[in-house]
């Protein structure tokens, strides 16, 4: 018994960015590479940006998401399904961040920051409003994955034209995975599954809990920028890929079935029974969960890549108080072609899967209003990463357009603080909530509803300049 418990869910919870590291940035929907903030999050857009700092800058901020979205079944669904609408349940996540940086010389800079660039939580009801289990919960439902980005930087500026910068990178990462495990698909005693004997599809007989806490990966972040003209810069920043090994622990929460075994179940060599018909199913599981037997809390080991980003970008100085940029952004998400899952008992499985990389065009604008206010905009637009395939509970992303809006205030010389709006929208896209069962194939013949989601974001950050 056992056999694919986590792998659907693990590797379905990639292609989520964070990309909102600073509020005044997120305005300009994430339009930086070539001319930063003055904040402190050029450490994460640009780090040779970090050399425009002529004294120390200390900041702090972050992101509130406020996602929602829903799962549609088709009305071909099969009972209770048909045309059920089934709601994600997440809380606002806050996502936080954190800069320091200080001008050694007039050509040198230094800084520290702190960021979350990748992380996933997604919340679904375990059971429909008539107490029957989600078809999605089979795939997860209580799921989050954090990486947080620790990086020293050092820039300088080797030109008056040209600056460069860049750090390593210290990831620490935690994930937590919850899904219901299908009696249907697991094996009995006598090689026949509990399907073939007539239990249905998506009976839930347990529920498993996979967790992993502070491991680390290594990489780093560089960048360049250089003044073109008096009025046009262009820039460039290459993060690295980031590979995390997890060890953690998978636990197992046995969930009542009420069912009987339909048929004797015997020895398919010597024809003696091994389980007579009418056992109640839960007291013929109850054993597996046991200390040292297959669903006993044991160790897995994984690893996740975090994928690289390539940006370059431009920026104009179209008037005195008008500055006009656009950035292209390539993220490697198909660095997931496999995900290894080693069990302590349950064996080793592997997931195969066929991400893309995902692209994106940011524009953004800031018109100085005032000495002490300045006004932002943007528009962003990027695409998804998962086939239709994969598109899943864990992950139902699809290809997203977004508007930005903020502003940033400084009353007094020594601080500044900036407050930013980012309405998050998401085409609606097929997908699936169940895995293949024996004998299928993964493809888009699971598909079988449709996904909608969006968000709202607010940001802030307070920066002193010290």
């Amino acid at each position: 018994m056992g056999a694919g418990l986590w792998a659907p869910s693990l590797v379905q919870a990639q292609g989520f960015g964070v990309y909102e590291q600073g509020s005044c940035a997120m305005a300009r929907a994430g339009a930086a590479v070539a001319d930063g903030c003055g904040d402190g999050s050029s450490i994460y857009f640009n780090p040779a940006h970090v050399t425009g700092a002529d004294r120390l800058t200390v900041s702090l901020g972050a992101t509130l998401i406020d996602a929602n979205g829903e799962f549609t079944y088709d009305y071909a669904a099969r009972p209770p399904y048909t045309g059920a609408e089934v709601s994600l349940e997440n809380d606002p996540i806050p996502v936080p961040h954190g800069y320091v940086t200080y001008g050694l010389t007039e050509r040198l800079g230094v800084g520290l920051g702190t960021y979350v660039p990748f992380g996933l939580e997604t919340n679904w009801p375990t059971r429909l409003s008539d107490g029957s289990y989600f078809d999605g919960a089979f795939e997860g439902f209580k799921n989050r994955i954090q990486s947080i980005y620790v990086q020293p930087t050092v820039a300088y500026q080797v030109t008056p034209k040209l600056q460069v910068g860049g750090g390593p990178v210290l990831a620490i990462s935690s994930v937590e995975l919850n899904q219901a495990l299908d009696l249907s698909q697991q094996a009995t005693p006598a090689g026949r599954t509990f399907g073939e004997l007539g239990v249905p599809f998506h009976t839930a007989f347990a529920e498993s809990t996979l967790e992993a806490t502070n491991e680390v990966g290594y990489g780093a972040n560089i960048g360049a920028s250089y003044q073109a003209t008096d009025r046009i810069s262009v820039g460039a920043r290459f993060t690295t890929p980031i590979t995390v090994s997890y060890e953690g622990n998978a636990t197992f929460e046995q969930v009542p079935t009420n069912l009987t075994v339909p048929v004797d179940l015997t020895n398919p060599e010597t024809g003696n029974i091994l389980v007579p018909a009418g056992t109640p199913i839960d007291n013929f599981l109850q054993p597996q969960f046991s200390d040292g037997q297959r669903l006993a809390k044991q160790t897995i080991e994984t690893e996740i890549t975090f994928p690289f980003q390539l940006v370059a970008g431009v920026s104009v100085q179209a008037s005195e108080k008008l500055l006009l940029l656009a950035d292209y952004q390539l993220t490697g998400w198909s660095a997931f072609d496999e995900i290894p899952l080693q069990f302590d008992r349950l064996g080793d499985q592997a997931r195969e899967e066929n991400y893309d990389n995902t692209h994106a065009v940011r524009l953004g604008a800031e018109y100085e209003v005032l000495d002490q206010l300045t006004a932002r905009v943007g528009y962003l637009h990027n695409t998804a990463a998962a086939p239709d395939e994969v598109v899943t509970p864990l992950l139902p992303e699809s290809n997203r357009n977004q508007l930005t809006v903020g502003f940033g205030w400084r009353p007094i010389e020594r601080a500044e603080l900036t407050v930013s709006y980012q309405l998050l929208q998401q085409n609606d896209r097929r997908g699936r909530v169940r895995s293949p069962r024996a004998g299928e194939s993964l493809s888009t013949d699971l598909n079988q509803g449709v996904y909608s989601f969006g968000a709202n974001l607010f940001g802030t950050t307070l920066t002193l300049y010290l």
